[in-house]
């Protein structure tokens, strides 16, 4: 279900064609890049935060949560590329910054219960606002033009040239939200 990069799609068909066609719409763009650093960013914040239970519990939350990270989050990328181009615009924004976190918030609940993690609720915490900024991020980057696998995979080079400017725009994006409502707000 790869969009060109022009073609807006309905969320509601782009959410069906991930749930009827998985293997066709998560394979070919499986993100690597998100991946790598959800494996990273993730692994970090259990080992951090199961820290006071001893270096080998910690040490092992943070091998379970980079091998589960490694996976979803090639996931998750793979899926906000689908929805890249999804409209409408704030409930794919919804989607993406809460609903797939969310989803993957419950089975990493499940994942590390069956870990016997110590500290189990400060790295959930942590690993969903991480999840959800990462989220967001990526989508609005992917939106951008950068970050995309598969057949409209970019190169290392061009996510580094581009990130920064995206990522300033997507700071901003707030602050021209609300500017933009108060302006609609006064007439």
């Amino acid at each position: 279900m790869e969009q060109t990069p022009s073609s807006p799609v309905n969320l509601r068909h782009a959410l069906h064609e991930v749930a009827v066609h998985p293997l066709q719409s998560l394979v070919p763009p499986w993100s690597w890049k998100a991946a790598a650093f959800a494996a990273t960013v993730r692994g970090l914040a259990f080992f951090v935060t199961n820290l006071p239970a001893g270096r080998g519990e910690a040490t092992k939350a943070l091998i379970v949560e980079a091998v589960f990270a490694f996976l979803t989050g090639g996931v998750i990328g793979a899926i906000s590329q689908q929805l890249r181009r999804a409209e409408p615009v704030w409930a794919t924004a919804a989607v993406v910054w809460i609903g797939m976190p969310g989803v993957m918030l419950l089975a990493q609940s499940g994942v590390h219960h069956l870990a016997k993690t110590p500290h189990l609720s400060g790295g959930l915490v942590l690993s969903f606002c991480l999840s959800a900024v990462s989220a967001a991020f990526s989508w609005y980057a992917m939106r951008h033009g950068a970050m995309l696998g598969g057949s409209q995979e970019t190169t290392i080079a061009h996510d580094l040239a581009s990130l920064p400017k995206i990522l300033l725009d997507f700071l901003m994006a707030v602050p021209r939200c609300a500017a933009a409502f108060l302006r609609k707000a006064k007439y």
